[in-house]
């Protein structure tokens, strides 16, 4: 039986294409988790992470961090996959979260097939799938993809409501709103855009009209007459992020912190800490960006059909189903607000703008099938089919790019392309390197050797690499005595360091933990000395 006028694919091929999908989500975001270097955010996060284990206490800072959400959802995953104790923690272990977290992203686009169209829900999968910004960020211990993850369950959520009425979706959107809470603090941002793409809706459109039929999840009471859902939620969502802040009403200082949080994160917004980005930084990111090789990176695909996307909206077919053109009104608006929110704000991260991505790949799908709609000859079906191809085929090279160095590869060295523009003040090999020098150190004298790491950002991630050392100490500044026979310190830090050592005898060498933050290693020349007759030694064994 062909497919109705308004969906130009079959069961069939829908459910082909998610499972390529799936598959090639998976492909991209698990191999490989725990070859390539910790970024200083994940270092940060993975400390952070193993203090909460051991101790049963998540301690917020309200200037930095973030929430306790990632933290309680990676001790979850570890008590589900038996790693024992905080010491089986590895790269690949926390990673692996996050890469659960980006399949679970894409599969639950599939709740959204009602409104958006099975073409739509499929292609929107697999760009999402394949997307370099998106298998980045789902192989990165940092908070953006569970964040996503979140935003994408509370607007679902939120729809499925309208369409059944059931109190079920009132609490997964409660939960999840009270989770983002415990995230990230600027959700604030992308629950304002959502208000405002909600106005639109119901400004531009008749609403969202409820439905007699479709995907229905029904656990309570039916009726329309749902008082107040917007309290609903709010109370669930208070209850949720108080009991995570508060331990599950252990501790309650951090309760307090959580609200007044966003000072802080008010004054950050004007650009401190060096991330002050133009305001067209995300568009370039998303469209169009060319590194000092020449190389161009882009998502254009997923860009030009999101445009497409918006415009079907109001010239669309959506237009005879007036709650599918509401849900498609609010996802524009909601998209152009959010956007133009964290363009104006000059503290910019790569990683920041996913949620708006997450949204442009949804609108592609539907931009794609609307060309579908509008083309039904079977030779324009033939040559969108493989400009599309084209297209997958193009984002899957540039994710492959992103993830392989090509140069490092012909250096035996697995490592994330560091001119992709989405690969953002990553530690270097060298900084790995440091910490296996630092650990061979160690291993020679094991009951003399203590370090001072002398770094403005703490020596970040050496602290993850060095975790089980327990004589190392990590300073901001150069203190007035020096006593440590071995010495990292900032390269600008360096005479400083010199002036406090006075006569001792240090042999110099000289790393890079990142971009822009370069380190002089100094080690006592007693156990320099050593070092080189274990390295000689280790050399003329046959």
């Amino acid at each position: 039986m062909p497919p109705p006028k308004d969906q130009p694919m079959s069961w069939s091929t829908f459910g082909a294409l998610v499972l390529i999908a799936l598959l090639l989500a998976g492909f991209y975001r698990f191999p490989d988790l725990g070859v390539r270097p910790m970024h200083a955010d994940e270092a940060i996060l993975g400390m952070k992470f193993l203090e909460f284990w051991k101790t049963g206490v998540f301690h917020y800072d309200p200037a930095d961090y973030h929430g306790p959400f990632l933290h309680y959802l990676t001790r979850a995953f570890a008590w589900v996959a038996r790693w024992g104790d905080p010491a089986a923690v590895t790269e690949a272990g926390l990673r692996s979260v996050l890469a659960l977290c980006g399949m679970v992203l894409v599969l639950v686009t599939l709740l959204l097939t009602d409104v958006l169209g099975r073409m739509a829900t499929a292609l929107a999968m697999l760009m999402m799938a394949v997307s370099p910004m998106m298998v980045f960020y789902s192989r990165y211990f940092i908070m953006e993809v569970p964040f996503v993850l979140l935003l994408a369950l509370f607007m679902i959520a939120c729809w499925r409501f309208s369409q059944s009425r059931s109190r079920l979706w009132l609490l997964v959107a409660g939960v999840s709103l009270g989770c983002l809470h415990a995230t990230k603090e600027t959700f604030v941002i992308n629950m304002a855009a959502m208000l405002c793409g909600w106005i639109a809706a119901r400004v531009l459109t008749e609403g969202f009209v409820q439905r007699t039929s479709g995907l229905r999840l029904n656990m309570g009471s039916k009726r329309k007459g749902v008082s107040q859902p917007a309290v609903w939620i709010a109370v669930v969502a208070i209850l949720v992020s108080v009991a995570l802040f508060s331990g599950f009403f252990r501790h309650w200082p951090d309760v307090l912190k959580s609200i007044i949080t966003y000072g802080n994160y008010v004054k950050r917004s004007g650009g401190a800490g060096g991330h002050e980005k133009p305001w067209y930084y995300y568009l370039r990111l998303m469209f169009w960006s060319r590194n000092e090789d020449g190389k161009v990176w882009t998502e254009g695909l997923i860009g030009g059909l999101a445009v497409l996307g918006i415009l079907s909206a109001f010239f669309g077919t959506f237009r005879k189903d007036t709650h599918r053109q509401a849900f498609l009104v609010f996802l524009s608006f909601y998209t152009l607000a959010a956007l133009t929110a964290y363009s104006i704000i000059p503290y910019k991260t790569p990683w920041t703008i996913l949620s708006v991505q997450w949204a442009l790949t949804l609108l592609a799908g539907v931009g794609a099938q609307w060309l579908f709609l509008l083309f039904r000859g079977r030779f324009m079906h033939v040559v969108l089919t493989l400009g599309l191809m084209v297209g997958i085929w193009h984002l899957c090279s540039q994710t492959m790019i992103t993830l392989h160095d090509p140069v490092a590869a012909r250096h035996n060295v697995n490592q994330a392309n560091l001119s992709a523009p989405y690969v953002y003040s990553h530690t270097s090999v060298s900084g790995v390197k440091l910490a296996a020098r630092l650990r061979e150190l160690a291993t020679l004298a094991p009951k003399e050797f203590s370090a001072q790491v002398i770094n403005m950002d703490s020596g970040w991630p050496l602290p993850w690499y060095l975790r089980d050392l327990n004589n190392i100490g990590y300073q901001i500044k150069v203190p007035d005595t020096i006593t440590a026979p071995v010495v990292v310190v900032d390269a600008a830090l360096l005479p400083a360091v010199q002036a406090r050592l006075g006569a001792r005898p240090y042999e110099p060498d000289f790393f890079s933990l990142r971009p822009g933050v370069n380190v002089a290693l100094l080690v006592e020349k007693g156990l320099w000395d050593r070092f080189l007759a274990g390295r000689s030694g280790e050399t003329k064994k046959p």
